[in-house]
């Protein structure tokens, strides 16, 4: 399933306050959610059919396991996750724990892994929730950039999201639009 839409559709992963999520979108003019979730489970399903109306879309995703159930396959970046063609998004791949080089940055994407995600037709995921809660935010901004260039340079598609995990974590379009251009991400 491609995610095009003519409205904007945010990231959040639910921790069994999926109505809350729902409720605060609303309020800041958001339309469509993709609930991320860690684990397969079949009343995730049973809960977004009763949360899915005319007036506000749901869709569900899975992470760090493959599922034709789920409309998206997320990933956290791993090199096996780039030659996954099942893989539709790679999010948070700056969480990386290495410690950055003297002469450049663990940013977690290179050119090789930029070339896979082009292949493979994999979506580079920018999370703003991320740097909203990283003690080094320098540092995690840094690498985002560095990120959005490699993505710019090699015409990776991306996207930028809050991947809130609580309801008061999400943003209009408008500002997620704007760390996009903070980033250097091209419209």
């Amino acid at each position: 399933m491609e995610l095009m839409s003519s409205m904007f559709i945010d990231v959040a992963i639910p921790n069994n306050n999926e109505e809350a999520f729902i409720s605060f979108a609303k309020k800041i003019g958001t339309k469509e959610l993709i609930f991320l979730y860690e684990k397969e489970e079949k009343k995730n399903f049973e809960k977004i059919k009763k949360l899915n109306t005319k007036e506000f879309l749901v869709f569900t995703a899975i992470t760090r396991q493959q599922s034709k159930k789920y409309d998206y396959n997320f990933s956290t970046g791993s090199r096996n996750d780039f030659e996954n063609k099942s893989t539709d998004y790679v999010y948070e791949i700056e969480k990386d724990t290495k410690k950055d080089n003297y002469h450049y940055r663990q940013s977690g994407l290179n050119q090789v892994l930029c070339a896979l995600a082009k292949e493979k037709d994999i979506t580079i995921a920018f999370s703003f929730n991320l740097l909203l809660t990283s003690k080094n935010k320098e540092t995690v901004l840094g690498k985002m950039m560095q990120n959005a260039r490699l993505c710019n340079k090699y015409k990776v598609k991306t996207i930028v999201a809050s991947f809130a995990r609580k309801p008061n974590e999400l943003r209009n379009e408008k500002d997620l639009s704007s760390f996009g251009a903070v980033l250097g991400l091209k419209p």
